[in-house]
């Protein structure tokens, strides 16, 4: 009895460390204000808001329109079911009225096996942040403007509140980042800059974005990444509103470029690879926590044991999208894939 007690109490710790790495696109802060009939009527419709509201945050964020339209089309009974937790973070009530700032988190790893189940596309979790090299120019003529205090476009990025499920950041002025990047090397496109930019700030790809005033109205933004996207983005507006004009186009080209970001993170989750990798445990409950763990990434499809026994498991893994982003969501679990000859190994770390 005893040893069964362990054994278990082991494989609640082990589950508990990897809730601490839970994706935090599962939970959101909702505000509620309900009147009913009574204050209990109240509070229940305005849990019931709640859940459906955090329910459709998420499906922003994790899926298509089409996907999030049939997350939607459930009942309050049945989305009940993906709600893991309710925190209230503030409230007031009367006799008939119910306010409060919820924080709600979903139950990840049921909603995104109900998804599976039902041909919902879910978009992996981005394991790194997007940089943003916010250059300016006044004319095409002139020399570009990086770290320079004249540069209102990089102080309108190092300005802007961070909004929307992709995590689009403006280069830190750190030592090195100064050292590693300057404004010829970005209107360049110079790959050895760019790949150490990644390196030294987690980042998965970097945008140069290049503007210039567009005449006397607006700019015109020339927007290139590290991954080969590249395209012009206009903003309209008054060049003597000064900040006011760069902040406009923050929103803008921030809008544009998580539209292209997530087009692209879609396409790359409805592709499907394998691979064979070979993971070696003391106890078997090691494997047990580990396997559970890669199962309930976004981007893994399947996973198959081929073989088990002596200490050491080969299994088949099948997941969606690219190989660098299924690392990125196993780094999330203090886990990795190191390449052998023919095969993989997977390592905690």
């Amino acid at each position: 009895m005893l040893k069964n007690f362990c054994v278990v109490l082991l494989l609640l710790l082990v589950s508990s460390s990897w809730a601490q790495a839970a994706d935090e696109r599962f939970a959101v802060e909702i505000n509620v204000d309900v009147t009913d009939a009574n204050a209990a009527a109240a509070r229940q419709r305005a849990m019931n808001e709640a859940n459906r509201a955090a329910v459709a945050a998420v499906a922003r964020r994790i899926t298509t329109q089409a996907g999030a339209e049939k997350l939607a089309a459930m009942t309050d009974e049945q989305l009940v079911n993906f709600i893991k937790e309710v925190s209230v973070i503030d409230e007031k009530r009367s006799s008939v009225r119910y306010m409060a700032s919820l924080r709600v988190v979903l139950n990840e790893d049921i909603l995104v096996e109900y998804m599976k189940e039902r041909n919902i596309p879910v978009m992996a979790q981005s394991g790194g942040q997007i940089l943003v090299v916010p250059i300016f120019r006044e004319f095409s003529s002139d020399a570009p403007l990086l770290w320079e205090s004249a540069n209102m476009w990089k102080q309108a990025w190092d300005q802007a509140p961070q909004t929307g499920s992709v995590r689009l950041v403006s280069l830190p002025a750190t030592g090195d980042n100064y050292a590693a990047m300057d404004a010829h090397k970005a209107m360049t496109m110079d790959s050895a800059a760019l790949d150490r930019l990644m390196r030294l700030n987690n980042a998965e790809d970097v945008y140069v974005l290049d503007a210039v005033y567009d005449g006397i109205d607006g700019l015109l933004v020339h927007a290139v990444s590290s991954s080969g996207d590249n395209r012009t983005i206009k903003v309209a507006g008054a060049r003597s509103s000064g900040m006011e004009l760069f902040a406009k186009a923050v929103e803008e080209v921030r809008a544009e470029l998580e539209n292209r970001i997530m087009q692209q993170n879609i396409t790359e989750s409805a592709q499907e690879d394998a691979i064979v990798s070979i993971y070696e445990f003391a106890r078997l409950q090691d494997w047990v926590a580990v396997e559970k763990a890669i199962k309930t990434l976004p981007n893994v499809k399947h996973l198959d044991v081929q073989a088990l026994g002596a200490g050491q498991v080969q299994f088949k893994l099948f997941y969606g999208g690219s190989f660098d982003k299924l690392q990125q969501a196993l780094h999330g679990r203090s886990l990795r894939l190191v390449e052998q000859d023919n095969f993989y190994t997977l390592e905690k770390y």
